[in-house]
């Protein structure tokens, strides 16, 4: 029970880091919590904006992408 409540907290900390409304958040499962997250994190581990404002995003390379996995 100690282990699934620590779980919990973490998922509910999670929650709280997702960039949603306030409004949205408490009515999220713990699945839909996991799979945003999982979202963001590929969307801000793999792709980064372009020189420019409204530039295409494109994508990490060499030491960045190695510095993400390593740190993963």
């Amino acid at each position: 029970k100690a282990r699934r409540d620590q779980i919990n907290a973490e998922i509910r900390a999670l929650r709280d880091l997702l960039p949603l409304p306030e409004g949205d958040r408490p009515r999220l499962s713990y699945l839909h919590v996991m799979a945003l997250a999982c979202i963001y994190t590929r969307k801000g581990a793999c792709l980064r904006p372009g020189p420019t404002r409204g530039a295409p995003m494109e994508l990490l390379g060499g030491p960045e992408l190695a510095d993400l996995v390593a740190s993963l």
